[in-house]
Order: structure tokens, then sequence, then C-alpha cells
């Protein structure tokens, strides 16, 4: 599939619609669901997390609008729990091991790593199949080997490259995540490019390096005072380090999605490093001044800022029947979940070709 813009085809072609994401999420709403979740955690020893992390999920989804539809998360809280329980058995056994049997213990570190690709892989699967939008769901279709080439074999690449890999492996991830992602029959696909990547982090290493230069000029300069410049010169580089994370990680999401199509939708996202900077900073300091009650304001927060940040490009073309009669041949929609499927087609053109 190619991401390129389409071409124009017949009379019916137009300019193309927008169509942004909407966050109506609520700061004191949200502090209820969010503060029953945490009381209820701590007294169940954390067995009520499930149902804590399904209730914030559904929250979430369900105050993220597209086109006047909201998301739906679906995920059963006892699956989840079932899942943490054998997390936790593993590490009991991993605890006894190291106390009894401490010449075992590597082979748990070793099956652990070994096993790492089908936990990411089993994850997102799971994560995308219970998300939802008007009725069809989400899916992932990736595989262990692909998972060990780039989540394995991809930072031992860069460690042995002395990081000059790391960005080729960074951009093949996403490429693998995007393109394994499904919508119902439609597959997502990625024109994202190794070089523009490569320029993001050649970006983001010069603003580290600022982190190791302006310190080293101060203390070559004794701007401090003698006897304290060896100390407090290095908390100079703290703040570009910070930037360099942030830069790179906003440009890496915002070339992802603008690189993402899905049929003949594209994505556009526009987060920008001066407001996400201000975006962490400020909650964190919000954190550890109200100790941690403004949590879900910084969530809140949050969510509405990549939301307002993100759309869904689309051509105003009409859809063909053909179409129509592909996505209302599917067995598992219901009728009543089709609300796009209609004799009219421009009732049709608001529903799930967006």
């Amino acid at each position: 599939m190619n991401c390129s813009a389409p071409a124009a085809s017949g009379s019916l072609r137009a300019a193309p619609r927008r169509l942004p994401f909407e966050f109506s999420g609520d700061t004191r709403e949200y502090f209820r669901i969010w503060i029953i979740n945490l009381c209820l955690t701590v007294l169940t020893l954390g067995l009520y997390s499930p149902w804590a992390k399904v209730r914030k999920m559904r929250y979430f989804y369900g105050h993220t609008a597209l086109d006047g539809s909201s998301f739906e998360y679906t995920a059963d809280p006892v699956t989840l729990l079932k899942g943490r329980l054998i997390a936790v058995a593993a590490l009991a056994l991993y605890a006894l091991c190291t106390t009894y049997l401490p010449l075992i213990a590597p082979l748990f570190g070793l099956a652990f790593i070994v096993a790492m690709p089908w936990l990411i892989v089993r994850s997102l699967r799971f994560g995308h199949y219970h998300s939802r939008y008007r009725g069809i769901r989400f899916d992932f279709d990736g595989q262990y080997r692909n998972a060990a080439i780039w989540y394995l074999l991809g930072p031992l690449a860069s460690v042995l490259t002395l990081g000059l890999a790391i960005p080729y492996f960074a951009c093949r991830q996403q490429q693998w995540l995007v393109r394994n992602s499904r919508f119902g029959t439609s597959r997502f696909d990625s024109d994202l490019r190794v070089g523009s990547v490569y320029g993001v982090y050649i970006i983001g290493l010069g603003i580290g390096l600022l982190g190791f230069l302006i310190p080293a000029l101060l203390g070559t300069a004794s701007v401090l005072q003698p006897g304290t410049g060896s100390l407090l010169a290095p908390l100079f580089g703290l703040p570009f380090f910070y930037l360099a994370g942030v830069f790179v990680r906003t440009r890496i999401t915002n070339l992802t999605l603008n690189h993402a199509c899905l049929d003949e939708h594209r994505f556009e996202s526009r987060m920008e490093t001066p407001a996400m900077c201000w975006l962490l900073v400020t909650n964190t300091l919000a954190i550890l001044c109200s100790f941690g009650l403004l949590i879900p304001w910084t969530q809140i927060r949050m969510a509405r800022y990549r939301a307002d940040c993100t759309e869904v490009c689309r051509p105003s073309s009409q859809i063909t029947s053909s179409r129509l009669r592909k996505h209302s041949s599917m067995p598992w929609v219901k009728s009543s979940a089709r609300p796009w499927i209609s004799k009219s087609a421009s009732d049709a053109d608001r529903g799930l070709y967006l």
C-alpha cells in the first residue's frame, strides 16, 4: 500500500477533509474514578488493579471522539487479573530460586529475554483487539520472529555499533507496529523513512552534547565559586539531556503518525517540543507539590493536548457501493453496529470512511 496522497480520479474528487480528535474528559469527574481505584487497589493489596485499569481505559476511550463517535475499550478485568497473577507467580519462583538455587537463577533471566518478544506481541494484540470504533475492532498481526529482530537483535546491534544503528532499528520498530495493525479488514501502512529518523536523532544528539559542553565551559571559565563548580556544573547539563529526550520522543511520534495511513486516510500529528516540555515539567511539579493528588489533572491535560494535535485527513469523495458491500458483509459486525451503511451516499460518507 502506498501512503502517498491519492491521485484525483473522476469528478467526485474534492478537497481533503480534516477530522480532529476530540477529548472531553473532565478533571473532577475523572478524579472520583481515580481516587476510588486507588483506594480499592490499596485495600485489596493490588487485586483490584485490573478493574482499576479497565475503568480508567474506558473513561479515556469513551471521552476520545473522532467525527462524532467515541472509542470503546472492551477488555475483561478477570483476564487481566489472571495474567498479573501468573506474572507474580513467576517473580515469586524467581525469588525462591535466587535464594535456594542460585545456579539456576541465570536461566530465568535468559528465559525472560527469550520470552520478551512474545510478551510484547501478546500485549499489543490484547490492546488492539479490545479497542473498538463504531463497532469495529482493531487488531494486531505481528509475529514473534519480527519482534525478536526489532526488540532483541536491534538493541544488541545498537550496542555493537556504538549507537549508530539506534535510529535504523527505531524506524523499523515503528514500521512494524503500524504495518501489523488493522482496523476491521483494513490494514494500516507506513512510509516512514530511515533518513528522517536519523535526522531527528542527530538533532537530539546535538542538544545532548550541549549538556556536556556548557558545564565544561562553565567550569573552565570559573564562573562558579571555587570548590562548588565540580559539584554544580553538571546540573547545568540536565535540562539539555531532558530536552533532547523529549525532542526525540515528540518528533518520532509526529513522524510515525504523519507517515501512517489506513486505506485513503492519512494522519497528522502536530505536537511541539516546547509545549510537551512545559506539560511534562508542570505536570511533574504539580504531582510533587500535591503529593500525587493532581495525577488525574495531569493525565487529563496530556490526553487533551495529544487529541488537539492529532487529525485524520481523508478525500471528500463519495464511497463506492462495492466498498460498502465489502464492509456490510463482515459477519462479525451486527447490523446495529453499522450506522455508516445507508441507502444515502451522504449518510454513508459520515461513517466508516470518516
